[in-house]
């Protein structure tokens, strides 16, 4: 029994050994932690307190200054001004001849834009040429803004009966011949719609898009060409109004009809080295006028094709007709015949304008006496056999007048890095023609490939029905 409780006490004495043993350990784990953290820390406070009192100590440099003794120089007189006076007289100021010629100046004022400008052109000609008509100055800084970089804040919109497109310098072109005014295309009331269409367009652009209106056809001479402006102008209500005064007379009364020689003002500066060259006349020489100005859309309303005459040598014409069996003298008892024709047809128009007057009507207009000569050919004397025609052009085709567009692009837009303009066309037929792809309309419709425009009908109609129902003229919002 002795024994039992001897073992038993042994035991418990063996844990109680152990368990202490444990416990100094930790104690003496944790107090050699503790004096290695205070150790640490007061070198680290040491240290810290070395580095304040180095830099608390450290003394802003000075520098010192040395008087340097520097030999003077002697002053010598100028000879700048007598260099400068055998230079003038060497020299030539350079002779400034205007591009654009004008019969008449503008009496158009141009707002103040010199907030407006960018700096956006590398010359004074960059984007515009200036015409005698005013002062280029601001509306080449506002056209700046159309090349490359453009803020495009002078964008407008335009639905020109069909033919749409965007951009900042806008220009349209109108017929003013008698084609234009026939009964069938809706005579004066269809001329008086484009003319309100053409207002209410330039109306809604922005003030910052620049415009123009030009008009081609003239009675007495087909090559005239009259501009609204010899620049493009801003879309100002200033602008606004004098255009509606310039071209409110156009083609209002029947006995002016086609007449705008006095509106005449477009002079080509140079001539371009192509097929049509000086010749250029009917839309073709206001198309020339309007890329001259830098525009990047050109709408054109036209009748048709149109006439280009090319130059004809009349001595191998004359030739011809010799050769033929066709003599001066057998011609001119043909052409004396006609001419009596064409007095009794005139007389019948007259006669015919007289009763539309009495019913209250405005008189008739056709296109040509030809034409109409041919329409009452029954009731005119009988005419002689028509001496036929040498197999001459008479006319330049397509592809010359498209290559005479693409000289005076290449001319007037890609110096200044401008993009090609766009040409738009618009047709004028009679409200129940149809819409055929003849020759004419083919061609106008190449030119418009050409330059990636948009070809479209004008239906003419005597009432605003028919108009607006015959023609888009929705404006995009």
């Amino acid at each position: 029994m002795k024994k039992i409780l001897q073992n038993i006490s042994g035991k418990f004495a063996k844990k109680d050994v152990s368990g202490s043993l444990k416990k100094k350990a930790a104690v003496c784990s944790a107090e050699a932690a503790a004096i290695s953290i205070a150790i640490h820390v007061l070198i680290i406070v040491f240290a810290g307190s070395i580095v304040a009192y180095e830099y608390i100590k450290r003394q802003d440099a000075a520098f010192e200054g040395q008087n340097v003794n520097r030999p003077k120089l002697e002053r010598r007189q100028l000879q700048m001004p007598v260099k400068v006076q055998n230079l003038q007289k060497k020299s030539r100021r350079p002779k400034v001849s205007s591009r654009m010629t004008s019969a008449s100046k503008s009496a158009l004022a141009l707002p103040d834009m010199s907030a407006l400008g960018m700096g956006l052109g590398k010359d004074g000609d960059a984007f515009g040429a200036v015409g005698a008509g005013g002062d280029g100055g601001a509306e080449r800084e506002l056209s700046s803004m159309g090349a490359a970089g453009s803020l495009g804040f002078g964008v407008s919109k335009v639905n020109f009966f069909g033919a749409k497109s965007k951009g900042e310098k806008i220009v349209f072109i109108v017929d003013t011949g008698k084609s234009m005014m026939v009964d069938k295309k809706g005579g004066y009331y269809t001329y008086q719609f484009v003319k309100e269409r053409i207002y209410q367009l330039i109306g809604r652009m922005k003030s910052a898009t620049l415009f123009n209106v030009m008009l081609y056809g003239g009675k007495y001479d087909p090559t005239v060409t009259a501009m609204f402006s010899s620049t493009l102008l801003p879309a100002n209500l200033e602008n606004k109004e004098a255009l509606k005064k310039w071209l409110e007379p156009v083609n209002s009364n029947p006995n002016t009809v086609g007449q705008i020689e006095n509106l005449g003002n477009y002079s080509p500066p140079f001539e371009y080295e192509t097929e049509v060259g000086p010749k250029v006349q009917s839309w073709l020489k206001a198309a020339q006028a309007a890329m001259e100005q830098k525009a990047d859309n050109i709408f054109i309303l036209v009748p048709g094709w149109g006439g280009h005459d090319r130059p004809v040598d009349l001595s191998l014409r004359e030739k011809w007709f010799e050769e033929h069996g066709w003599p001066k003298e057998r011609r001119q008892r043909y052409a004396d015949r006609e001419k009596e024709r064409m007095k009794k047809a005139e007389e019948l128009l007259a006669k015919e304008n007289k009763a539309r007057t009495k019913k209250g009507l405005p008189p008739r207009i056709v296109s040509s006496m030809y034409s109409y000569k041919n329409e009452v050919k029954a009731q005119l004397p009988p005419s002689l056999p028509q001496p036929p025609q040498p197999d001459i052009e008479y006319f330049f085709d397509e592809d010359e007048i498209i290559d005479h567009l693409e000289s005076v692009y290449k001319f007037n837009y890609i110096p200044t890095k401008l993009k090609k303009p766009k040409i738009h066309f618009v047709q004028l037929i009679a409200a129940d023609a149809d819409e055929k792809n003849d020759d004419g309309v083919k061609k106008l419709r190449l030119v418009t490939r050409s330059f990636k425009g948009d070809f479209d009908y004008l239906r003419g109609a005597k009432t605003m029905e028919d108009l607006l129902k015959y023609n888009d003229v929705l404006d995009e919002e």
